[in-house]
């Protein structure tokens, strides 16, 4: 039984007894539905399917219902019951089939409006198929508000923005359903909080910088959630998840030089190295090097739009090494640059740097809760895609490029950013100085 105040009159309404046609006055639907036969697959008895279709705004949604009947015993979304002289062939079990998929859509209709959730293609889909019940409430569904913060980002945020939002959803409710926790906004409290943490370092040996960024998200969406009127806790204000320095991993001028000269037996390695190479002159990120186009190009400079910060028409001046490598490529199947997938690309260039003799021990740090960890391996092992931009701004630094002309190169927004470097280059002049003048 539903609820439905009308003129401060609080009216019993059962989907069960109301038409159809009623039921959609009443609450003005977005959605529209009806049935069908598909005369276009009548059996040899005369037997058509019955399909029902939606409309959504502008789109069109088929589903079949698994149920059949004949064109002469179908009126106004229902089957005739048979005449006497007629075998009969199950019209009642039919029509209940029937009227359970529109009570369901009325459900659906009822859950969105009663947590102020838009109802879109996705959401129906995913709430018409589920085998679950739709339980009409007036309190607002925690993963679903979260599902609505992530679609209404897709306008203005990047592709790996929502990609990393969905899957700190995910993991949040992934811990939810493992710890048998029925998650709303009024549980978002310290207990809710200390639980998570101790589950994430515990259980999940999740680094602390990647919890941090968890309840930043988390935290974010609450924000949001709570100046929608979807939530009214504040209780997570007073999370907090600090973040340590992370060991910046880099080659030295004289490393990189060493990888850009090495000669290789195989074009692929050839390739990854020119690919590696290119992000290490001109400080680019992966996802921007893997979109250059040649009409990206010109004679000194490469101007694109960042994927990353929706920078448009960044421009960056090619140097002496970055345009041999794009000379090397020029009128050949692969210009401007080879492509090669992230997985591989990661895999093959730990290979170069290991035969280019980049193999001096290297020690990074982590921390798992208030836990140090630490891991000791040749350099090579360490090299992935995202150093090169690393590379890039270190050696920038360390060779006298001003702050702010890096900053304005790579695209660099915040100082914070740019401060960690200068914190690695400090370190470096140190051991310099100590190796030259003890």
């Amino acid at each position: 039984m539903h609820f439905i105040v009308f003129n401060k009159f609080k009216c019993k309404i059962n989907p069960l007894f109301v038409p159809p046609f009623v039921y959609l006055k009443l609450f003005k639907l977005m959605i529209k539905y009806n049935f069908e036969l598909r005369k276009d697959k009548a059996t040899q008895d005369g037997l058509m399917p019955i399909r029902i279709i939606f409309r959504i705004n502008s789109t069109v949604i088929k589903r079949n219902t698994g149920l059949s009947c004949r064109q002469n015993d179908w009126h106004n979304n229902r089957v005739k019951s048979n005449l006497k002289k007629e075998a009969y062939y199950g019209y009642d079990e039919i029509n209940e089939k029937l009227q359970k998929i529109e009570s369901k859509i009325q459900d659906i209709s009822l859950y969105s409006r009663a947590n102020k959730i838009d109802i879109t293609k996705d959401f129906f889909i995913e709430r018409f198929d589920s085998n679950d019940e739709v339980i009409v409430s007036s309190e607002f569904d925690f993963f679903l508000c979260f599902k609505e913060y992530i679609d209404k980002g897709k306008l203005t945020k990047t592709p790996n923005t929502i990609k990393g939002q969905t899957t700190i959803k995910n993991y949040l409710k992934f811990f939810c359903e493992e710890n048998e926790i029925l998650l709303s906004f009024d549980k978002i409290d310290n207990d809710f909080f200390e639980s998570l943490r101790d589950y994430s370092y515990e259980t999940k040996k999740m680094k602390q910088n990647y919890f941090a960024k968890v309840i930043k998200v988390l935290k974010s969406f609450l924000n949001w959630a709570t100046e929608k009127g979807y939530n009214t806790n504040r209780e997570f204000e007073k999370f907090k998840a600090s973040e340590h320095d992370i060991d910046i991993v880099y080659l030295t001028f004289e490393e990189l030089m060493k990888l850009y000269e090495k000669d290789f037996d195989t074009d692929r390695l050839s390739q990854v190295r020119d690919f590696y190479c290119m992000g290490c002159f001109t400080g680019l990120r992966f996802s921007d090097l893997s979109k250059l186009h040649l009409a990206n190009i010109s004679e000194d400079h490469i101007i694109l739009s960042i994927q990353k910060t929706k920078t448009q028409n960044h421009a960056i001046k090619l140097n002496k090494y970055a345009k041999a490598i794009l000379e090397k490529y020029k009128g050949t199947i692969y210009e401007p640059l080879p492509v090669i997938s992230p997985q591989k690309f990661n895999e093959y260039i730990k290979d170069c740097c290991e035969l280019a003799e980049i193999i001096q021990p290297f020690t990074i740090h982590w921390f798992v809760g208030n836990k140090k960890n630490t891991l000791t391996q040749p350099k090579c092992k360490f090299i992935t895609s995202h150093t090169a931009r690393k590379t890039f701004i270190t050696n920038s630094l360390l060779l006298g490029m001003e702050p702010k002309a890096i900053k304005k190169i790579a695209n660099i927004k915040k100082d914070a950013v740019l401060d960690k470097y200068m914190k690695v280059t400090e370190a470096f002049t140190d051991e310099q100085m100590d190796k030259a003048w003890g």
